[in-house]
């Protein structure tokens, strides 16, 4: 297995990349795909950028692809800005969410007098 640093993932899109440490067998130090399908197969529920990870990879569509992985460590500071922008996300929903319940209570009786 080969390890490398997690360059960026993105959950809404399935999919992302990792930088290696190492070459290959062949000599090749690309960037190498990750889905979504691996990090399930791995239970891993998100990956965040500079997380250290272990993967075998093969050559799919011509390109390189990772077949399994492992998460090695986590980057904490990039878990915290993820976990806040989480937050922040619910927050905002929640916020709407009142927004329209508040205005749904309000209905017409404004016209009644």
């Amino acid at each position: 297995m080969r390890q490398g640093k997690v360059k960026w993932y993105n959950g809404k899109k399935c999919f992302g990349f990792i930088s290696p440490d190492t070459p290959n067998e062949d000599g090749n130090t690309d960037d190498v795909f990750v889905h979504s399908s691996a990090l399930k197969a791995a239970d891993i529920r998100f990956l965040n950028e500079n997380d250290i990870v272990e993967f075998d990879e093969e050559v799919r569509n011509g390109k390189l692809s990772v077949t399994t992985l492992k998460l090695i460590q986590r980057d904490e500071e990039s878990a915290r800005r993820f976990q806040e922008r989480r937050a922040e996300h619910r927050r905002a929903r929640e916020e709407r969410k009142s927004r329209e319940e508040h205005k749904e209570k309000r209905g017409f009786a404004f016209w009644k007098k």
